[in-house]
């Protein structure tokens, strides 16, 4: 074998060690290369690539969307890829890129984790709030009402306030553990969540190092579609939508 051959072999070893990394978000040797999609994504590119300013909207505590607001369209997500099957709409638009992105999840093994919940009326949103404020009352019968809900808001948006209300946003579970918690940053999903996620055009939406500017605490399961180009940046210079809009 001539020394020509030996570089020429080694080059192609190289390359093709590259592109296997790249596939389902390896690292590849150039950080400009693409993402190597693994499912067909000819049905979701238009959605995932979307730009519209209503993919920006801003629901947080000091930001209140209001006991009337609703998304214009709703689409469920296919039953196969929700918890139990139950049925869970999303913005039309999102409903698909949320299809892409755990069909994507599924075609890199990681067939465990399914969309829990999406859209919630206020109404739903009102009714699940008043169910933790009970909670909370019931297991510190010593605190104030107003303690509880100040309780209550670290991990639960008063009504009118809820990011679910948009319809922009999706929980996800893992099937094997099928409670929202921080065990979900545990499952091996989620690491590729944080890498990837915004290739589908989603950010984690509330880091553990941002409770501060989200105003809630670390939630590895709560995922925000804004958009590729949007979530590429925010995932790029580590932000959160209050830091990126800002």
């Amino acid at each position: 074998m001539t020394k020509r051959h030996l570089k020429l072999t080694a080059a192609t070893l190289a390359i093709t060690a590259a592109l296997s990394l790249a596939a389902c978000g390896g690292e590849p040797d150039h950080p400009e290369e693409t993402y190597d999609y693994q499912i067909d994504m000819n049905d979701y590119n238009n959605a995932i690539t979307k730009q519209d300013e209503v993919y920006l909207l801003l629901a947080n505590k000091k930001t209140v969307l209001g006991s009337d607001y609703a998304p214009k369209s709703l689409s469920k997500v296919p039953t196969e890829l929700t918890l139990y099957g139950k049925e869970i709409q999303l913005e039309s638009n999102v409903a698909l890129a949320a299809e892409a992105l755990v069909r994507e999840l599924h075609a890199c093994g990681y067939t465990d984790i399914v969309v829990t919940s999406g859209y919630r009326s206020y109404e739903y949103q009102q009714g699940l709030f008043n169910t933790y404020l009970g909670q909370e009352m019931a297991a510190h019968p010593d605190w104030s009402r107003k303690q509880c809900e100040e309780e209550v808001l670290t991990y639960s948006a008063f009504p009118g306030t809820s990011e679910h209300q948009t319809g922009l946003c999706m929980d996800l579970i893992s099937v094997d553990h099928v409670s929202l918690d921080e065990t979900f940053a545990k499952n091996p999903a989620y690491a590729w969540l944080v890498e990837n996620a915004h290739h589908f055009g989603f950010i984690l939406r509330y880091p553990s190092d941002k409770t501060d500017i989200t105003g809630y605490s670390y939630e590895p399961w709560h995922y925000r579609f804004v958009g590729v180009k949007a979530a590429t940046a925010i995932h790029e210079e580590g932000l959160t939508l209050e830091e990126y809009l800002d």
